[in-house]
């Protein structure tokens, strides 16, 4: 009588195969997901610069603005028109605080 026995190394062979290939997939996947997320960032960097040089140019204008308004020749003309005059000589009272 024969008695077949079949061999024990090679499942456990297939098990470490099926094992390793889990672990490649697994890392490609994550590979391809950190690689999606970079390229989203790089998206959303160029973005948000264009944003800030935008932002930077309104301000600049702003200041521009501000800066005209509050010229000399601008505050003596508003000085002017609200019938303000220039005092050589200012008096000037302090009040002691107690």
């Amino acid at each position: 009588m024969t008695v077949i026995q079949p061999n024990k190394n090679n499942i456990g062979i297939s098990k470490i195969i099926f094992m390793m290939g889990f672990i490649v997939f697994s890392l490609l996947l994550s590979e391809i997901w950190t690689y999606s997320q970079t390229v989203n960032l790089k998206h959303d960097i160029i973005s948000l610069g264009s944003k800030i040089d935008a932002l930077q140019l309104d301000n600049a204008k702003l200041k521009n603005t501000f800066y005209s308004l509050t010229d000399k020749n601008n505050l003596e003309l508003l000085a002017r028109e609200k019938g303000l005059i220039e005092d050589k000589n200012p008096k000037w009272v302090f009040v002691s605080q107690r």
